[in-house]
């Protein structure tokens, strides 16, 4: 069908980038091929000689979002490079969730669109992983653990405005108000804080690692 005299020409790269600006502005539900129109100024049925459907390009969406992750495979055989190699992976996959939550949370729930994005954005850490002297058996349960925290954490980044200071004191105050004897543990941890500089997500990515170094065979493991 020709193009009507006026009308933006079309192409895939820019429908995927206009769906994606969509899904990011008002949540994956708000895409629809009408509204996808009215965003590139066409008749929506003109998207679907680009596009064959909703799921089909949705699956392109996420093909794009994840091909920007960066590849951290390499022949880095430093002691401890694995561990940095895994949290190079985990802070890149954490940017791209953070920029795109509406779309990397809810693909989760997906297994067809989370397959696509997964073989594209897990071979670094696999690849990570193997290179620990982990068995091989444990590199996927392993991979599953870490993928699992950095959904997790977030997922309560992207929840909402949040108020530490806040939620801080109304848990305090609800500490203080109990026996004491009920409550003791929370008491002398909170007395006592934080390590300095602490940091939430490195810290979670920490005990993790430390977890899994703990699994390698003593004959594989490294220095650090």
């Amino acid at each position: 069908m020709p193009r009507r005299k006026g009308q933006p020409q079309l192409t895939v790269e820019g429908i995927v980038g206009a769906a994606l600006e969509l899904i990011d502005e008002s949540g994956l539900d708000a895409l629809s091929m009408r509204r996808l129109g009215t965003k590139l100024g066409v008749d929506p049925m003109a998207v679907y000689h680009h596009v064959p459907g909703k799921d089909a390009l949705l699956e392109r969406v996420v093909r794009r979002v994840f091909d920007d992750v960066p590849a951290f495979v390499g022949d880095d055989r430093a002691p401890g490079a694995w561990r940095r190699r895994v949290r190079r992976w985990a802070d890149a996959y954490r940017a791209v969730a953070r920029a795109h939550p509406h779309l990397v949370l809810r693909i989760v729930a997906d297994p067809a669109v989370v397959a696509v994005a997964a073989v594209r954005v897990n071979e670094s850490l696999f690849a990570a992983l193997e290179a620990s002297g982990l068995p091989p058996a444990h590199v996927a349960a392993a991979a599953d653990v870490i993928v699992d925290f950095v959904n997790g954490y977030v997922l309560a980044e992207a929840s909402g405005p949040y108020d530490g200071e806040a939620a801080m004191a109304a848990f305090l105050a609800e500490l203080d108000a109990q026996p004491a004897e009920a409550v003791a543990a929370q008491r002398r941890a909170f007395a006592a804080g934080r390590p300095r500089g602490h940091d939430g997500f490195a810290y979670g990515l920490d005990v993790i690692l430390a977890g899994l170094a703990a699994r390698i065979p003593t004959a594989r493991k490294d220095p650090s």
